[in-house]
């Protein structure tokens, strides 16, 4: 006689229905621990939890979730006297003090309520002023990042993105006309404008053409020099600049933007902005993203990091927990800032020299550290994880110092961190990484394809990009006192490591990458063995690796644990030792042994617990491969 809203972890449940007969069923059973009403001040985030006589009755933007099966008409009549500015689907936009929204958390359909968050897009600046100087037309290969990242391995062996197309949600493109853009964008397939009264997907900053330049730029203006990831990618933009605003505003239903590109065909969609506030929470748009994606598994949503790095308690070392929403969220693959490779052009300042530097990074090592003089460091700015309920992010690294792509012709535009020449500028930031993480995808996606997998899955894609990444641990400054990465891989400064698509689309003829689509249900085990041998009776590998990831169900913006499905992964060697990480944490894993006797290994997927899968399963990516020497 209950409805079942959602799953909060680990083993409880928001129902609709009578509490007496709640308790009377709990008095029943031995197996129903608690029986308790959806109390209101479990509905509000961090901001509500301390009101002050200042700021109680300050009017604010308030963003408001109710519970699925629940309609929203109805819920929005009982908002008395609080001003309405937008509802769809499962939101409600709200103009409302913070007293007022103590009253709505009473109200029986609402799930959870935050301050409507400032967004922004991740472009890195030190000052406040607009880059319109001429940093330098250098040429050494490095320009664009891609190097670093070994894509031009990935592009020799013929992957460069054909037949997949990526989509990216920013400030806009260029023109907003297919037939004007810039000449380098000659793979575009169209628009929409997102952002609010926004009526064109022209760019008026500048941030989204230098984006969307870094995944599909054919370098036609550069003889070459500067491309994006995967230049041969067909590409959609959504542009999310507001004409009222003068900034970008997010729509309100994330879900239907993301499922706007995916009916184009997109299966990458890459994003470069978030919230600045609440650092490390899994908020609704956290929940919004993974929702999405677990309905839509195909496709593959990126999100920066965000530039929140810095180290406040002055010991040489970047602080933990400052990463953005929504790439808090689950089932996005989240990206930091590594350095690029740029001792000459673009901006070279020590990052104690920049602005606020000797509050942000004034110690050593930090302080005397270049933008982009180590491929092996990773950005001071860029923000570093866990989130709140102590999950890896983010999962991976990519270029983000000093990165030149396209220049947008809109008379307003930006010149970002300054003149490259007059189709191109510099930029950084988590903004830069993270388009071309989302280049590498889509080349990873058509190197799966070749494989065998015709329609890779979002877990599919991840798990290869997180499998084949470089180890750039202990960093660039080495071990001892400020060392920047504390452990080898996985950790919350660089994720797996660093982009390398090399491995990515050469896993080789012993690699198995499994998409199973299917999955496992709770006590259910998969295994797959893969061989290592010795040639002519000599070793020739280190070692083997296995890596899981799963698209999981969302969680509550409510709950302190977000993980809902439980997959564990176990590799037990031809001696019978067994490893396992017992994660119960993250959605993804990766089990390495450097060291171990030839012979073959049995790698097992678990499924520990899987209260909300699809047809009570849940669906895996697992990739294994051997690591030679």
């Amino acid at each position: 006689g209950f409805k079942v809203l959602q799953y909060l972890p680990e083993d409880a449940l928001i129902v609709r229905g009578s509490l007496a007969k709640a308790i009377q069923v709990q008095q029943a059973r031995k197996d129903i621990y608690a029986v308790s009403e959806y109390m209101g001040e479990w509905k509000l985030s961090e901001e509500f939890q301390s009101l002050s006589v200042l700021d109680q009755k300050a009017q604010v933007l308030i963003h408001i979730r109710i519970l699925p099966h629940t309609n929203l008409e109805t819920v929005v009549s009982q908002m008395k006297s609080i001003e309405v500015l937008a509802s769809q689907g499962r939101d409600i936009l709200v103009r409302a003090n913070k007293l007022q929204a103590l009253k709505v958390a009473e109200l029986t359909g609402v799930e959870f309520i935050q301050l409507a968050p400032e967004i922004t897009t991740f472009t890195f600046n030190d000052d406040d002023t607009e880059r319109d100087e001429n940093l330098g037309e250098t040429k050494t290969g490095y320009e664009s990042g891609t190097k670093v990242m070994n894509l031009d391995k990935a592009w020799e062996r013929g992957f460069t993105g054909r037949g997949q197309t990526v989509a990216m949600a920013d400030t806009g493109l260029d023109t907003g006309a297919v037939n004007t853009l810039h000449r380098d964008l000659t793979t575009v397939i169209g628009g929409e404008a997102v952002g609010l009264f926004g009526e064109s997907w022209e760019d008026p900053q500048g941030h989204g053409t230098h984006v969307a330049g870094s995944v599909v730029g054919q370098g036609i203006l550069s003889e070459g020099l500067i491309k994006g990831g995967a230049y041969n990618s067909s590409f959609f933009a959504q542009g999310m600049w507001s004409p009222m605003l003068n900034n970008i505003s997010v729509p309100f239903d994330l879900k239907g933007m993301f499922l706007s590109a995916s009916n184009k065909g997109a299966r990458v969609h890459t994003n470069s902005w978030g919230a600045v506030q609440n650092l490390g929470a899994y908020d609704n748009f956290a929940a919004s993203v993974d929702e999405f994606m677990f309905n839509n598994p195909e496709t593959l949503v990126i999100f920066a990091a965000g530039n929140s790095g810095q180290d406040a308690d002055k010991d040489g070392v970047i602080d933990p927990g400052s990463v953005s929403s929504p790439g808090t969220a689950k089932n996005t693959l989240t990206v930091g800032a590594s350095e690029n490779f740029m001792t000459e052009g673009g901006r070279l300042k020590a990052c104690g020299e920049m602005r606020e530097g000797d509050k942000k990074w004034g110690v050593e090592p930090l302080k005397s550290d270049k933008l982009s003089d180590s491929a092996d460091g990773v950005a001071c700015f860029s923000s570093r994880g866990p989130t709140k309920d102590s999950r890896i992010k983010p999962e991976i690294v990519a270029p983000g110092t000093n990165i030149v792509s396209l220049r947008s012709k809109h008379p307003k535009a930006t010149r970002l961190w300054g003149i490259y020449n007059e189709e191109y500028s510099w930029a950084g930031g988590t903004s830069m990484a993270t388009p071309l993480t989302a280049g590498a995808a889509a080349v990873t996606r058509e190197y799966l394809q070749s494989r065998g997998l015709s329609n890779p899955t979002a877990a599919a894609v991840k798990a290869t990009l997180i499998h084949s990444a470089t180890d750039i641990f202990p960093g660039q400054f080495g071990k001892g006192q400020g060392q920047e990465i504390p452990t080898q891989r996985p950790n919350n400064v660089e994720g797996y490591g660093r982009v390398n698509m090399d491995l990515a689309t050469n896993l080789g003829v012993q690699a198995q990458v499994i998409d199973e689509k299917a999955g496992l249900a709770t006590s259910e085990t998969k295994s797959y063995n893969l061989a290592l041998r010795g040639r002519r009776g000599m070793r020739n590998f280190k070692g083997l690796r296995a890596t899981l990831v799963y698209t999981d169900a969302p969680a509550a913006a409510s709950s302190a644990k977000t993980l809902v499905n439980n997959l564990d992964l176990e590799v037990v060697d031809p001696q019978g030792k067994k490893y396992s990480l017992n994660d119960s944490t993250n959605n993804s894993e990766m089990i390495e042994i450097l060291d171990g006797p030839t012979g073959t290994y049995s790698i097992q997927v678990k499924g520990i617990n899987v209260p909300q899968g699809k047809a009570g399963k849940q669906p895996y990516a697992l990739v294994i491969s051997p690591v030679r020497f």
